[in-house]
């Protein structure tokens, strides 16, 4: 299996094809198979001006022009089979989007005070055009649980009615997390959203069994 495949490619493998990972202006971190797996290559501004033209984001696939000599440059954005978009009725601009290329979209909230059905409503909507994704909701925090929060996750399973599945976690016990890390397996990428302090980053770094996140 080459590197592009190992990172979720799933076309033919042909030179020049790379996954963008972290981008810094018009550069952009590419897995690939050219270079040992790894280079740094620039947008080619030329072919982005178009007002239609779709600009690389974190996840990507991408073709490129491998130079080995000098700098390389990205020359297009290939489809993408899944997609997050925050989109504002109020604004004119375009749909913001901010996860593309996953194959499982976890929805996160805690078993807090700020737990909302509606926000979870809210980013159920949102994910109704996601693309060739799956969807869940994780409910975090279940180590909080207290009298009474039966019924607010009766409220969540109503309102998910059938359109996710549920998976209730505690990142602290254990409990549900061999639910989520059955997800996490070769050549699929996952993709977490929810509010700051939901446990975004506590449960990646419990799934990589290090501190990967801050």
């Amino acid at each position: 299996m080459t590197r592009i495949e190992q990172f979720g490619w799933r076309g033919a493998v042909e030179p020049g094809i790379g996954r963008g990972g972290s981008a810094h202006g018009d550069y952009y971190h590419l897995v690939c198979n050219e270079a040992g797996g790894e280079i740094i290559a620039r947008k080619k501004k030329s072919n982005f001006m178009t007002k239609d033209a779709v600009k690389p984001i974190t996840g990507d696939f991408v073709r490129f022009r491998y130079n080995r000599q000098g700098e390389s440059h990205i020359t297009e954005v290939l489809p993408r089979f899944s997609r997050f978009e925050r989109k504002d009725p109020a604004a004119r601009r375009k749909a913001q989007t901010l996860a593309v290329n996953f194959d499982t979209l976890f929805v996160m909230m805690s078993l807090n005070e700020d737990f909302s059905t509606a926000r979870i409503e809210r980013y159920l909507d949102l994910s109704r055009e996601r693309g060739e994704a799956d969807l869940a909701v994780v409910v975090t925090k279940m180590d909080l649980r207290e009298d009474g929060d039966e019924a607010f996750l009766d409220e969540l399973a109503q309102t998910v009615d059938g359109r996710a599945r549920i998976l209730k976690i505690s990142s602290r016990t254990g409990e549900g997390l061999a639910e989520v890390a059955s997800y996490v397996t070769a050549r699929r990428t996952l993709a977490f959203i929810g509010s700051s302090g939901v446990g975004k980053s506590t449960l990646l770094n419990t799934l990589a069994g290090r501190d990967w996140m801050p």
